[in-house]
């Protein structure tokens, strides 16, 4: 710039300051020798550096002075950025807010994938909170706490094994569900008391003993009966009298050709 004795009237400061002294006195916002330079608010906050009055940042750092710290990948649009740490919006983690978050961390009882809990053995449900059956209960029941609470006709930790009706009362064995009774022993349940031979199809069998239809005896029912008992006259063979000497006829009662009497042993 010129002296104040100079007869130019421009002071050459860049109409941005005065000439003092043959040296430009900048006004506040430019520099430079002749105050062309603007000058960058706090210096760009010792963070960057100004170009043509506006602050280029370091790496990390952004805003008009460079004050501001800057979020990896701008958190992605999923969080705001504050003092250069990224807050997170729900459902999204990590230093970025790229990952995807699970509820509740999956409360330490699995893994989280892709937003979703992979659970620990043992565990269930969206955040793994709950403690999962074996086998789900196979469908035969529902899990409270961690156990089955099978239907009725189903038992086991799984719900996997068939009942047998009141367990077959002690008689029998349950297998498949069903009882296989002891000798002795029959019904669904085995409560009721078998019959020898089951009475061979000719009788009933009413507590444990066979009630013969007509024309069979024996304790199973086995045996045919022959008319009139023989009339104690003779023996009973396969349904068929066997008749003592002197007497004939299907039940014994008569007398045989050239015998008469109460005993027919005397000869006519």
């Amino acid at each position: 710039c010129f002296s104040e004795y100079d007869s130019h009237e421009s002071n050459d400061c860049s109409d941005q300051g005065r000439c003092v002294d043959g040296k430009c006195v900048c006004f506040p916002g430019f520099s430079g020798p002749d105050c062309s330079v603007p000058d960058c608010p706090d210096d760009c906050s010792s963070r960057g550096r100004c170009v043509n009055g506006q602050c280029v940042c370091d790496l990390g750092f952004t805003g008009p002075d460079c004050s501001s710290s800057t979020c990896p990948d701008n958190c992605n649009n999923r969080g705001r950025c504050v003092n250069g740490r990224c807050v997170c919006d729900a459902g999204f983690t990590g230093s970025a807010c790229k990952t995807q978050s699970c509820p509740d961390s999956c409360t330490n009882r699995g893994r989280c994938v892709n937003g979703k809990c992979v659970c620990d053995s043992g565990f269930t449900g969206p955040d793994c909170s709950k403690t999962s059956c074996p086998g789900k209960c196979n469908g035969r029941g529902r899990c409270v706490n961690g156990q089955c609470v099978c239907d009725p006709g189903f038992s086991g930790p799984d719900c996997s094994v068939e009942t047998c009706p009141e367990n077959c009362n002690n008689r029998g064995q349950c297998v498949n569900g069903k009882c296989v009774c002891k000798s002795g022993f029959t019904g669904p349940d085995c409560s009721s008391r078998s019959c020898p031979g089951d009475c061979s199809n000719h009788g009933r069998c009413v507590d444990g003993q066979c009630v013969c239809d007509s024309g069979f005896t024996g304790p199973d029912c086995s045996s045919k009966t022959c008319p009139n008992n023989c009339s104690n006259k003779g023996r009973c063979v396969r349904g068929r009298c066997v008749c003592r000497r002197g007497f004939s006829g299907p039940d014994c009662s008569e007398c045989q050709s050239g015998f008469t009497g109460e005993n027919c042993d005397t000869g006519e």
